[in-house]
Parts: structure tokens; sequence; C-alpha cells
């Protein structure tokens, strides 16, 4: 089994394998353009191919994070990314040539972090060497709409507190719009409401940087609104009453699903319903686009009680993961860093 950079050809062919082996949810973290905007976030991001006889059994990107004393960590967000016809052991076979791999030519590595579309497996089952911590990077558990039925449908699985606020937004004068496009006032309402949105929330899970939203947009494609081919696109949506911006919302279209990145909105305009209203919009244009799935995104009961509650009234499919696995290179500095991460939450 050999492990290598991908060749330039293979580059070009990447997506291609990633829509077609990837389960519904969080196959946009390992497309081609991720890394790319990856890229453009000022990290080191490379991409690998898994080979067996001449027949690739697996891809997966890395991008590494400077720690201190010159080493490093590489993390591949949802990957790798496995031939789905492989079962559960030929999987495992493939994580240790990745961690004999790592050891052998990523010297200055304090460990990789993985974080593949496996379900979750029983830790008793995990091999020698590899390390599942109690916390998680990407969501563990995520919600997403099933779009492969009509919009009659699809309307009618979701709660009927959800259906009125649905109603309630048009007969209160809501309107979308999809933009190929922000200015520079669309920039700063969004970011004034994500500081709502926090103080909304009590300031936990803070949004990523003003700059993370500007690199997003010059990286990923806008989708036009005029162009139906199933390409990666990112999508913009903002709600208005009365004229007056009160939502807007990040939803990815890649590999058959449409993905809620981010939102945020206005605390004094939250009895429009804009934000039942525009998850509901952005859904109608995802299916018309040929999407199967709706992702809402990460739900936990324990972290995000509210936001996952709001979710659940959509009564989609809930998808769990294993999570992290992570390979330490440097087994005590390693357990020195969980351990330090852990306080710094706690704190």
């Amino acid at each position: 089994m050999e492990i290598r950079v991908a060749t330039e050809q293979e580059e070009r062919h990447w997506n291609d394998f990633v829509k077609k082996h990837y389960p519904p949810i969080g196959a946009f973290m390992q497309s081609f353009e991720w890394g790319e905007f990856q890229k453009s976030l000022g990290r080191r991001v490379e991409r690998y191919v898994v080979i067996e006889d001449g027949v690739m059994l697996a891809c997966f990107s890395l991008a590494y994070y400077t720690l201190l004393f010159s080493l490093c960590y590489a993390y591949s967000p949802r990957g790798p990314v496995f031939d789905s016809r492989l079962g559960i052991e030929k999987q495992w076979q493939i994580f240790k040539a990745i961690r004999v791999w790592t050891k052998t030519y990523k010297a200055k590595l304090l460990f990789v972090r993985m974080e593949p579309p496996i379900i979750p497996y029983p830790k008793s089952k995990v091999p020698k060497g590899f390390y599942i911590p109690k916390y998680y990077i990407q969501p563990r558990y995520n919600l997403a709409i099933p779009l492969d039925v009509s919009e009659t449908e699809i309307l009618a699985t979701f709660h009927p507190s959800t259906r009125s606020n649905i109603s309630r937004a048009e007969r209160r004068g809501v309107t979308v719009e999809m933009k190929e496009k922000l200015t520079e006032e669309d920039y700063q309402h969004f970011f004034k409401m994500m500081g709502e949105t926090l103080k909304r929330n009590g300031g936990k899970d803070v949004y990523p940087a003003q700059s993370y939203f500007r690199a997003l947009v010059k990286t990923i494609p806008t989708i036009s609104k005029k162009d139906y081919s199933e390409k990666t696109g990112l999508t913009i949506w903002y709600a208005y009453q009365e004229h007056e911006v009160v939502v807007a919302y990040f939803v990815l279209f890649f590999a058959g699903t449409a993905t809620y990145l981010f939102g945020a909105s206005y605390n004094d305009r939250l009895s429009s319903k804009a934000t039942t209203y525009l998850h509901w919009t952005a859904m109608k244009e995802a299916k018309k686009r040929g999407m199967l799935f709706y992702d809402l995104g990460g739900i936990d009961e324990k972290r995000w009680p509210t936001i996952t509650t709001f979710k659940r009234q959509w009564r989609g499919r809930e998808f769990g993961y294993l999570g992290n696995i992570d390979i330490p290179i440097r087994p005590l500095l390693y357990r020195l860093y969980n351990a330090v991460r852990v306080l710094r939450k706690t704190e």
C-alpha cells in the first residue's frame, strides 16, 4: 500500500472521487475548493492518495497548524475519503498505513488528526496506536433534510410550529435575495449581526474572524442565479423586512448536499421569523439545483440545546460519525497537549 502526494492529474479528478464515495455530510471539507480556501487563510495544505495495486483506495487533504518549538499537527477535516466499497477492516488497514507513513516522513509532527466518515464505533475495537479524544472539532452529529420528494411532502414533515413560522414570515413581508457578490455594506451588516447573535447565545462558539468570511467569498466560487450546473459553489442569502436586513446565511453546494455554514440575525427582528423562512427558501433552491440533502449543521443537546431543538423541529435525518481519530507521533507531548487543551476549555 502506497501513500503519496496527489499528482496534477489526480488533483484534476479529486472532486470526482470525493463526490462518488463520500456520505452526504461533510464531503465539502475534502473538496479541492475547500483546500484552496484553507490555503488562502495562510495554511499549508497538501493532498495525498492511497494506492494499492494501481487502484486508489482513499484520498485525504491535510492542513498544517503550527505549535510551539517548531512542531505542528496536521488535520484532515472529514477525511480520509475511502472508496465506498471498502469494509471497516480495510479502512483500518489504511489508517495503520497512514500511521506508519506519518512516523516515517513527518518528523516534526506532534500528531495527525483525522475525521473519517465512519459511524460511531466502539472505542474498545479501535486498534492500538490510535486515540479518540473526548472532544471533537467538527460536529459528531448533523441533521439534514432529505430533498428527494416534492416540496409539499418536504413541508409536511416539518413540525407544525416550523410550518407556522414560514407562513408568518410571508405575512410579515419577509423577502429573500440570493446574492452573487457582497458589498462592503453587506459585510458590515453580517458582522454586526454576528455580534448580536453572539450576545444572544451567551458568547459561546465564537464565529471565525471577519477575514475568514472575506476569504471564503473570494476563494469559493459564488453560484450564479442562472447557472444550474451541479458544481461546487457558495450561495449567500439575505432576508429583509420592510427593506431592512434581518438575517444572512452562507450555504455551500457540493456533492449533492447543500450545507448551511454560518448565519446571523438582528435581535430586534426575530419576530419576523426570517431565520426559518430563509432556510426554507434555500432548501427549495437546493432542490431545484439537484441537491439531495440540506444539511442544517451540527446538533448537540449539551453544547447547543436551543439550536438543537430548533433544528430538530425540521424533522430531518440525523447522521452520526465517530469523531476525531488522532495518531500521536510524539506520545508524551501529545498527552501534554491534550491536558492543556482540556484545562483551557474548563477555565
